[in-house]
């Protein structure tokens, strides 16, 4: 993050009032290289929630990207990886959801991989005939802290890959036009969702959000 971009967000804060949840999702911007888990927290609770509305925001995207900076795939990804954070590592989430203003810009979540190899290994979960083991592995190596992590996501994006078939790029091209409208109705669901609020519960939420992101990594 630029010094320009620090002080545009500091601009911003002193607009808000401290303590509120608006306030809170700009702090966590701010200290986004150190704690992007509390920022996938907060995503989180404003989406669900629906605070951006009051906030004069009809839709959350257009919140994420005019007012933190962050386009689509970025608040995914954070959202998704704090959620697999929160069901297979929720012993580190402890005293995370207490930053503040004062923490250090360089402050280091210790023994958190970033968000980006999160996001990857909950791909890895949700992948049909997934092997238990090696994503045991995987897993373990990510918040080991001692893996090189670059590395480490193109294991995981190989992993990911599927092995090509005969015939299957044929059958790819055909697919192609068809899957417009596929994302064009993946994206109208993401927005009903948003405006569902609690009538959808979280776990199905989740899901569905997985498999919204998956359909538009296929672009």
């Amino acid at each position: 993050m630029t010094q320009a971009s620090v002080r545009k967000i500091d601009g911003k804060l002193e607009r808000l009032v401290p303590g509120t949840l608006r306030h809170q999702v700009m702090i966590a911007l701010r200290q986004f290289r150190a704690s992007w888990v509390e920022l996938g927290r907060l995503l989180n609770e404003v989406v669900y929630g629906g605070d951006y509305k009051e906030w004069g925001y009809d839709d959350f995207e257009v919140y994420c990207a005019r007012e933190l900076g962050l386009k689509k795939p970025t608040i995914q990804k954070l959202m998704i990886s704090y959620n697999y954070m929160r069901k297979y590592e929720s012993g580190r989430l402890g005293g995370l959801s207490d930053a503040g203003a004062d923490a250090g810009d360089g402050a280091e979540t210790a023994g958190i991989p970033d968000f980006q190899t999160v996001e990857l290994l909950d791909r890895a979960r949700h992948r049909e005939s997934a092997d238990g083991g090696k994503l045991e592995e995987l897993h373990r190596r990510a918040f080991s802290g001692r893996d090189d992590e670059p590395e480490l996501r193109r294991e995981l994006r190989q992993y990911l890959r599927p092995a090509p078939r005969a015939g299957e790029a044929g059958a790819a091209d055909v697919g192609r036009a068809g899957l417009i409208g596929v994302l064009r109705a993946a994206r109208e669901l993401r927005r009903r969702l948003s405006e569902a609020g609690d009538a959808v519960p979280d776990g199905l939420r989740e899901r569905l959000e997985r498999s919204l992101v998956e359909l538009e990594g296929l672009e």
